[in-house]
């Protein structure tokens, strides 16, 4: 399984002809920086791609790359390209030739699989076009956006993200300290008179017909002719057009193809509906995001104007989504029978079988697992309900929801049966939901892919021309039920049928998706439940709960003087050194010379190039696009007083000539680079939260990895994700000083904030906390690895321990064990305490060995040792300081 949330090194090629061009554009403008984006651009892009962030509930929280890339595509084309036509696109990343549509304004499409988050990557578009609009001088783009949903079922789904503007509150959409005002007005609310709004709908509200465009001089000096109806109110579409331009979002874009005839029997599609408000709008549509995990025409062609690919593929291979497995049954599977229930009984057997398989697993962790039937008419999903409203374990928990199987509102839920689908769609992944097997005809289409779907039940054939439904059928069951990265390989099992096996090939093939056929009695769940145990209640461990001690505040940046960043001595040479090149020219045919000359190689000679590079740079490596106004003069100043042992003129050339060396550029960003990262990094004192967090209070949890058994641990078995931390589990376990303990999943929810490389702000999950039977408590880590980024986690863990001992009065130590090590001692150490003396002794002789024969170190990391040293002598007095203020405090 590969990293969601990693840039690849390789992906595999498109079949949508102007993705891999775009790709090489995107990775190669993503690698320089973002150069050519605006200021907003680039902060949000840094904010929301190179930050780590957290949930208000402790939850770690990244955007996968798959949304990073799809963000960044839409940016990189807009603004940086202003590649804003398909004949642009087509003339500059096109692969093979396209027609050009005729589009009239910029519209880019996302092919982003099930479950893979576009709900995400929209609101993140949207908060970019409200930010460009409002904070960028000059912006093309709006703060007023149209979202459209396919259908109710989509649309409600798409109200309990967008309404009250949860999606932008609860998600880490907004930068800290930007204002962020954005009114949800829903299909059948008014819209606000004035101020940025989004407005979600479903298509059938657009397909009210608008007034037409002026044909005639007389039209065209009266305004077009009134409605019939003066009393009727006006169509949304109208509304948003007064109040000028309007970014539109499309959600389940294929339905872009799908026409309606009205009454009057003239097709009218979402094409039509949009282009009209082009027209009407002053400023008209500023782009157009279309989503789909299937964005193909009736004729089964991809759309031309696709722009990112996310395949269905990668999403299961990186664990984003379930893996599919295709349960395959033998022998005949219908039976000549009038009633569906008795012709498809061995599928229908074969999916209640598996679903009870899930339930049994998934039932000590809450989680429901819900069996999926997708019949072939309405009169055939009665039948079907009834049967297995008759089994013990189903009776009174299968819904059945119909559709109207032809007219204008094809596919569309029935009027008797709308409420009950739009409570299901919301409920049916609660904790309460009453229902365990859903059966329709047309359900298993966009709206339905609910997080607790495990099995599915197809039982009409897939024939769509446009080969969207098997990859419709698919997708219904593979949103998670816990997060990537949790630790838990879901699967989800699709009960095949015989008369669509060959285009489960045919188009699975295409998409490039792994799908895993077994005979399906051999498909099982694969997951172990982790519960806290009641009778081991005596071992629970209370973690302090610490105020955040971090935090990145770029206003403080203008407090940064040149004075308060460590003085450095480059050396100035006494004169001018000759930077000529000596040129030769040869006869290609002969190799003859033919000529030579001397020429001077052209240098900076004025300094103001010279400070904006420097700026430029150090503004790219701490993330503080938009401060060249306060970096400038910062960077001036320090070379100016502080880089050469005294005042200097910068437009000197001696020290223009010294700032050209690689050397020089390196000493001078380093030492701006640390401290801009210090003094936007705000460090609080670290204070006491009300609540501990106590291992007790952890829900029951999944995890698919490997587990270890602990007589010593509050929990049933232990979450590892390698051998190195079972054997770890068995030491402690044994360890006769150790009274209790416990392996850490991100279910416990107990993190660290720290400074990571290159300043940016990110957040440490500890391995193991234990309790020592002298009432002592140890965080501790294993590595097998040990990256750039493990320095920092160890000053910041020890830094905890030290806070949650005066916050708590129970002392609390850090320690970190590296593979190498155990490996060794191991056998030879019978307790925790020997363990850590072995580990400090360990680090003493190697930091003895490091002083004896130093290693080569550079100017600039020589530098930053000395200052690192001073720091750390700093807070060593410091912590010495408040342990004897303790000691003296007569409260104990």
């Amino acid at each position: 399984m590969t990293d969601p949330f990693a840039v690849p090194a390789t992906r595999a090629p498109s079949p949508a002809p102007l993705v891999d061009g775009i790709r090489r554009h995107v990775d190669a403008w993503r690698n320089a920086g973002y150069p050519g984006a605006s200021d907003t651009s680039t902060q949000l892009l840094h904010h929301w791609f190179l930050d780590e962030h957290q949930t208000p509930d402790g939850t770690p929280f990244r955007y996968y790359f798959a949304q990073r890339e799809a963000v960044e595509t839409v940016i990189y084309l807009y603004e940086v390209a202003k590649a804003r036509r398909l004949p642009d696109l087509i003339a500059r990343f096109s692969t093979a030739p396209l027609p050009d549509r005729g589009q009239p304004y910029p519209r880019y499409v996302v092919k982003a699989a099930t479950g893979s988050g576009k709900t995400k990557v929209m609101s993140l578009l949207i908060a970019w076009s409200y930010f460009h609009h409002l904070r960028e001088a000059g912006s093309e783009l709006s703060a007023t956006s149209l979202v459209v949903a396919p259908n109710l079922i989509v649309y409600e789904r798409l109200r309990t993200d967008f309404e009250h503007a949860r999606i932008f509150r609860e998600d880490p959409i907004v930068p800290p300290g930007w204002a962020f005002d954005l009114r949800v007005s829903l299909r059948d609310d008014p819209l606000p008179p004035a101020g940025p709004v989004l407005v979600l709908t479903n298509v059938q509200a657009l397909y009210e017909r608008l007034p037409a465009v002026p044909s005639s001089p007389l039209d065209m000096v009266l305004g077009p002719r009134p409605p019939k109806s003066l009393t009727a109110p006006d169509p949304i579409l109208l509304r948003l057009a007064a109040r000028g331009r309007v970014l539109v979002v499309n959600d389940e874009a294929h339905h872009l193809h799908e026409a309606i005839r009205r009454e009057t029997g003239d097709p009218l599609t979402i094409w039509r509906s949009l282009h009209r408000l082009h027209e009407l709008a002053d400023g008209g549509v500023v782009a157009q995001f279309d989503f789909s995990a299937t964005p193909r025409s009736q004729d089964g062609r991809l759309f031309d104007d696709i722009v990112a690919d996310y395949p269905l593929s990668a999403a299961i291979e990186q664990g984003i989504v379930k893996r599919p497995v295709i349960g395959e049954l033998s022998g005949a599977l219908e039976v000549a029978s009038d009633d569906a229930s008795v012709r498809y009984r061995k599928q229908i057997s074969a999916g209640v079988a598996k679903w009870r398989e899930f339930r049994d697993v998934l039932a000590p962790a809450g989680k429901k697992p819900l069996l999926f039937v997708m019949a072939e008419s309405t009169d055939a999903a009665d039948e079907i309900a009834r049967y297995l409203g008759t089994l013990s374990d189903l009776v009174g928990r299968v819904l059945t929801i119909h559709v109207n199987m032809g007219g204008r509102d094809k596919g569309e839920i029935k009027k008797d049966d709308l409420e009950n689908a739009r409570r299901w769609a919301r409920e049916v992944d609660s904790d309460d939901n009453p229902y365990s097997a859903i059966v329709s005809v047309l359900m298993l289409r966009e709206g339905w892919d609910v997080r607790n779907v495990s099995v599915v039940v197809p039982l009409r054939p897939l024939t769509a021309k446009s080969r969207i439904l098997p990859e419709q059928t698919l997708g219904r069951g593979l949103r998670r039920m816990t997060p990537p990265g949790s630790g838990v390989d879901e699967k989800v099992v699709v009960i095949e049928h015989e008369a669509f096996r060959d285009l489960w090939d045919t188009v699975i093939a295409e998409e490039g998706i792994a799908v895993d056929r077994r005979d399906a009695d051999d498909v099982h769940p694969d997951a172990t439940v982790i519960t806290v145990q009641p009778d081991r209640m005596s071992h629970d461990i209370e973690i302090p709960q610490l105020t955040r001690v971090l935090s990145r505040d770029s206003a403080e940046l203008r407090s940064l003087r040149p004075a308060d960043v460590p003085a450095r001595l480059i050396p100035l040479a006494d004169e001018l050194r000759n930077s000529d090149i000596d040129y030769t020219g040869r006869d290609l045919l002969t190799g003859v010379v033919v000529e030579r000359a001397t020429y001077p190689t052209p240098v900076a000679d004025q300094p103001g190039p010279v400070i904006a590079w420097f700026a430029g740079e150090l503004a790219r490596e701490t993330r503080l696009t938009g401060q060249f106004a306060v970096l400038a003069p910062l960077v001036r100043g320090y070379i100016e007083e502080r880089s050469f042992g005294g005042p200097v003129d910068v437009a000197d050339p001696l020290v223009l000539q010294a700032l050209r060396e690689p050397a020089a550029q390196e000493v001078v960003l380093g030492a701006l680079r640390h401290a801009v990262e210090e003094r936007v990094l705000i460090a609080r004192t670290a204070e006491s939260e009300p609540k501990p967090l106590l291992l007790s209070r952890t829900r029951p949890f999944l995890w698919s990895r490997d587990t270890a058994g602990a007589a010593k641990s509050i929990f049933s078995a232990q979450p590892c994700d390698s051998g190195l931390e079972v054997r770890f589990c068995a030491f402690l376990d044994r360890c006769g000083d150790v009274e209790s303990f416990a392996k850490l999943a991100r279910d416990v929810r107990f993190s660290l904030e720290y400074r990571a490389e290159a300043g940016r702000l990110a957040y440490y999950y500890p391995d193991f906390v234990v309790r020592r039977t002298d009432g002592a408590h140890v965080v501790i880590e294993t590595k097998g690895l040990v990256d750039q980024d493990v320095p920092h986690k160890d000053e910041r863990a020890a830094a905890w321990a030290v806070d949650a001992t005066v916050a708590s009065g129970v002392r609390w130590s850090y320690l970190r064990v590296d593979q190498e090590l155990f490996d060794q001692q191991e056998p030879l150490v019978g307790s925790l305490r020997e363990l850590t003396d072995v580990v400090f002794e360990s680090r003493r002789q190697s930091y003895l060995r490091e002083r004896r024969a130093p290693r080569p170190r550079s100017r600039e990391e020589a530098f930053a040792l000395m200052d690192r040293v001073r720091e750390r002598s700093l807070a060593v007095a410091g912590v010495d300081e408040e342990i004897s203020r303790l000691r003296d405090d007569p409260r104990g």
